[in-house]
């Protein structure tokens, strides 16, 4: 048995007044594009989906390996056995989840050769990536070319979000230039709870729908440590005192 039309699939989001049918037609011309889809990126990727975005391109240049599978909840045993790509597994099960949600899979590694290929048409950008390089190239283009995107990291027990506006409030305006590669955790050194994932990943796609239906929140830099439970919220003023201080 298959819904009868789109009102039947999303009529839970009808009797949400911060989104309604109106604002569920909007999600679903919308296009999203996910830069990395490991444990973050992956799961931004199917609540997206499962909130009705009509469009996702997917960017990944990984395999499915057994390492991911405690965390990264859209691949499976067999999608490790075979080494798929993650964009590639990301699809299939995506598709089976909403098949009128169209996915675009992209193995390869954003940079700035390819980001105006890659990133053009994109109403939002989702951050999923865990390599600072990357996020400068995409708060780069993004700033420069107006178009919305939300920063989303974890490692260890904590996970972080920002949305990035515009040139005065964006990832460069807070941290001017990147820091060393190495000075900066990752989840391969530190390790990662899933649950810190789900939290990133849970906030930045909310923060993503804000954006797409036009309720645009503040650019606030938010930390979860999921396992003491605390939250902090800085400014970018005070993001801008701890650099300089």
């Amino acid at each position: 048995m298959t819904p009868t039309s789109a009102d039947e699939l999303f009529s839970r989001h009808h009797l949400l007044p911060e989104i309604g049918r109106d604002g569920q037609a909007i999600l679903l011309r919308s296009h999203v594009v996910v830069v990395g889809v490991g444990a973050v990126g992956s799961r931004i990727a199917e609540l997206l989906c499962r909130a009705g975005v009509g469009r996702l391109t997917l960017i990944d240049r990984d395999i499915v390996e057994f390492s991911n599978l405690p965390r990264q909840t859209l691949y499976t045993w067999l999608d490790a056995e075979q080494g798929i790509s993650k964009a590639e597994a990301a699809r299939r099960q995506l598709n089976c989840i909403i098949p009128t949600c169209q996915v675009f899979p992209q193995v390869v590694e954003l940079s700035e050769d390819n980001v105006d290929s890659l990133l053009a048409g994109a109403d939002a950008v989702a951050d999923g990536t865990d390599n600072i390089e990357t996020r400068y190239i995409i708060d780069d283009w993004c700033t420069g070319n107006g178009i919305p995107w939300v920063y989303a990291g974890a490692v260890g027990m904590k996970a972080s979000v920002f949305p990035v506006l515009g040139k005065d409030k964006c990832l460069r305006s807070a941290f001017p230039d990147p820091p060393p590669v190495d000075s900066l955790p990752t989840a391969t050194q530190a390790g990662v709870l899933a649950a810190t994932t789900a939290i990133a990943a849970s906030r930045a796609s909310t923060l993503i729908l804000r954006i797409l239906l036009g309720d645009i929140p503040d650019s606030i830099w938010e930390t979860w440590d999921v396992w003491s439970g605390t939250i902090s919220r800085l400014s970018l003023d005070d993001l801008k005192k701890a650099r300089e201080g």
